[in-house]
């Protein structure tokens, strides 16, 4: 194995275990968004509850590097498969 072949692994697989473990940390962090509707001739408000999904920064940080690295990993299993075949 080259260096070059072998700093490709290691990228891969230090972009996919960074990408977990900013994936869970960002998905163990709650995320609040409120708001609230007045309808000054009904006297009503409405507060809408649970209705959305909403991710922070960084579990989108955590999802975009987890799949490079996976990506990555991918390609390099896909480039040895070929390489055996070849040889």
């Amino acid at each position: 194995m080259s260096r070059r072949s072998a700093a490709a692994w290691v990228t891969a697989g230090i972009l996919t275990v960074t990408g977990v473990v900013v994936l869970v940390a960002g998905l163990s962090t709650p995320v609040t968004f409120s708001w609230f509707a007045y309808q000054p001739l009904a006297d009503a408000t409405f507060t809408p509850e649970g209705s959305g999904v909403f991710l922070s920064r960084i579990t989108i940080a955590g999802f975009i590097a987890l799949t490079i690295g996976l990506i990555a990993l991918a390609f390099l299993v896909g480039w040895r498969a070929g390489a055996r075949r070849r040889a």
